[in-house]
């Protein structure tokens, strides 16, 4: 770990730090020493380790020296812990309403861009692990500059259960209210120089191989092969500095002033809205020494105002005074379990091993040895006298007595109480082996993955807290160059705006993908899940798939094809509709005409009946008038004659006047 230290680092007043760091040890090292030996436990109990039943039951039987050991608690661990592995979540920045998305979407690229480098998941993974097993690891998040001297590089540790000396009295999530974080680590000359090269020929000549009695559960002090490693030692602690804030009177925003005296003068010059306070702001300081000997104190060399660590916790209760309980894992409550389970396999395998030799019942006198009786194994001989009593029936096998059911059903109960404690259920663990419906099973799984909900609820509080704090990192080390080259654009003005993350900008959870374009890629199919219309061109864009040069050369191709098709297409169905719409013009016209046809037809019809009025009218005065000549002619014709003939002239004129009527009628019809 490189870590940035001013090369003028002495501190003043060494032995003032000195007496903090013994002060905090003899306050802290009881209650952190009970908790590594239980975390000790906790592990070896993982690790199916025999030799626990002797050290932690003490009443257990002399005679069962036999020290089987079937392991069901590192199968519990591996469920919760892969089924973490398996839905892992990305750490990102989202706007909150109003703010700017550009920002909170460069800050996300970014973030997946740094724990992508350096597999700060899989760490994450193992440091959930670590706290399920033992109660609580530490992620240590730092900057290495070593290939990087101006903006550095992120850096993720994971330090375990006994690689920590903490403050006992904390209950925060984020350590906000713990006074002290002590690491350790046994590096040799070489290493401990490599982490502060200003003091390279000071640690040179260090001699290692004393032991202060502090760290004892550390695995370096069970190293004898090399005994003169150096003691490496970071104490972060809780300080105070001074600092001076400006606050906007208009807004009520504030942000703590970092430049020189002289360009403040100016700035509030300038906006006379500003107003500046000095305040004395909590910080975190760190003092380092190597045996004992302080090589650096001063301010965080990271540049934030927080401790550079994040608690993983399993199982956390702060209302409890005893450290040791305060913090546990999955592991602690399984033990007796455990226990139990191997000391019943171990009863188990006795009682059916007795049955193979439960004993010889003989008649006294009955054999040639006495102590032939006593032999084991399978292919044995007895030898019989022959002036045994009762003869071959002097020697009979013992019977071993029944063994109940229950005692065999009971180291099964004992294996479900194992998982029934840990909260996993046999949906869970893949093995359950009743006909239950699909849909009855996936809730029976949901049940199960409730009762481990707070498991994973703490580490997505404690992921967000990183993400928040490698933000400050962020903020604090890279410059306006590096984020460009990590980007391929400029940030935006807001980007190192400190109060933008306070205001602007949430980190949250998200699915875990290689990189941020996959990402992008999910939420699209995501989004055309939900009916809405996402260009193929932009999917293949953040597809992430490999030789997807000849895939977007083949769909232009296809595309162009299809574009040419559906010009040809639409070109026919121009003409078509071109045909048609003439059709139509000339079939309107066609119906025009005829009904202008039809309507002059009328008037002539009209025309036609009067002129057809006329003509009978015409007619009928000219039968008028030829009937008087012929009147005439009949004066010398007879009364009775004359009377014939008026009756005939009558007839014929009502069947003229009947036939007008009929050709008028039909003349109005047409």
């Amino acid at each position: 770990m490189t870590v940035r230290i001013p090369q003028d680092n002495r501190s003043d007043d060494d032995q003032h730090i000195l007496k903090l760091m013994e002060d905090a040890f003899e306050k802290n090292s009881r209650p952190n020493q009970t908790y590594w030996l239980e975390g000790t436990k906790d592990l070896r109990f993982k690790a199916g380790d025999q030799s626990l039943w002797n050290e932690m039951y003490t009443d257990y039987p002399v005679f069962q020296r036999r020290k089987f050991n079937f392991n069901k608690i590192r199968r519990m661990v591996n469920m919760v812990a892969g089924h973490q592995r398996k839905n892992r979540k990305t750490t990102t920045a989202l706007p909150v309403e109003g703010s700017d998305e550009q920002t909170a979407d460069q800050f996300g690229r970014v973030l997946n861009w740094m724990f992508t480098g350096c597999n700060a998941y899989h760490t994450i993974s193992e440091a959930f692990e670590g706290a399920i097993t033992t109660g609580m690891n530490l992620l240590n998040p730092w900057m290495d500059f070593t290939q990087d001297p101006i903006n550095g590089d992120f850096r993720l540790d994971n330090l375990s259960y006994n690689g920590y000396l903490i403050d006992g009295n904390f209950r925060k999530y984020d350590l906000s209210d713990c006074s002290f974080v002590w690491t350790r680590r046994l590096l040799t000359n070489m290493q401990a120089a490599n982490l502060i090269p200003s003091k390279k020929d000071e640690i040179m000549q260090l001699r290692g191989g004393k032991k202060d009695e502090k760290f004892n559960f550390l695995p370096g002090n069970f190293t004898f092969n090399n005994p003169d490693l150096l003691s490496y030692d970071e104490f972060w602690y809780l300080d105070s500095r001074s600092a001076k804030l400006l606050i906007d009177i208009q807004s009520g925003q504030t942000m703590e002033w970092e430049g020189d005296d002289e360009t403040l003068d100016d700035f509030l010059a300038q906006f006379p809205s500003i107003r500046m306070q000095e305040i004395v702001k909590p910080t975190v300081k760190l003092a380092v020494s190597v045996q004992n000997r302080i090589m650096y104190n001063g301010a965080n060399p990271y540049g934030v105002d927080k401790y550079p660590f994040i608690p993983i916790l399993a199982y956390f209760e702060p209302d409890i005074p005893y450290f040791e309980w305060k913090i546990q894992g999955m592991v602690r409550g399984l033990r007796d379990a455990q226990f139990l389970y191997n000391r019943r396999k171990v009863i188990e395998l006795d009682i059916l091993e007795s049955q193979i030799n439960s004993g010889m019942k003989v008649m006294e006198g009955s054999l040639v040895n006495d102590k032939d009786a006593f032999m084991t194994g399978q292919g044995r001989g007895l030898f019989i006298k022959k002036s045994a009593p009762l003869g071959m029936d002097s020697v009979q096998q013992i019977p071993p007595p029944g063994v109940p059911p229950s005692i065999m059903e009971l180291s099964e109960k004992l294996s479900q109480e194992i998982a029934e404690i840990s909260g996993v259920n046999e949906e869970l663990l893949g093995i359950a082996d009743d006909d239950k419906a699909g849909i009855l099973s996936m809730l029976r799984q949901g049940a199960g993955l409730t009762t481990l909900q707070t498991l994973f609820d703490n580490l997505d509080r404690s992921q967000k807290l990183l993400g928040e704090l490698a933000i400050g990192y962020i903020q604090k080390n890279f410059t306006p160059g590096k984020v460009q080259r990590i980007l391929n654009e400029p940030p935006s003005e807001q980007f190192f705006t400190k109060a933008f993350q306070k205001f602007d900008v949430v980190v949250a959870e998200g699915t875990l993908t290689e990189t941020q374009r996959k990402a992008s890629f999910i939420a699209l199919l995501e989004m055309q899940k939900l009916g809405i219309q996402i260009p193929p061109d932009i999917l293949i864009e953040k597809a992430p798939i490999p030789e997807k040069t000849d895939l977007v050369k083949a769909m232009q191709q296809q595309q162009q094809q299809m574009a040419e098709q559906q010009q040809q297409q639409m070109a026919i169905q121009l003409e078509e509709i071109k045909a048609r719409t003439n059709l139509a013009n000339a079939r309107a016209l066609a119906d025009e005409g005829l009904g202008v046809e039809r309507i002059s037809r009328i008037e002539e019809n009209k025309a036609l009946a009067v002129e057809r009025r006329a003509e009978a009218i015409k007619d009928l005065e000219m039968a008028s008038l030829e009937k008087i000549k012929a009147a005439k002619e009949l004066q010398g014709i007879d009364i009775d004659q004359l009377q014939k003939l008026v009756d005939i002239l009558n007839q014929i004129q009502q069947q003229d006047v009947k036939d007008i009527k009929e050709e008028s009628s039909q003349g109005e019809a047409g």
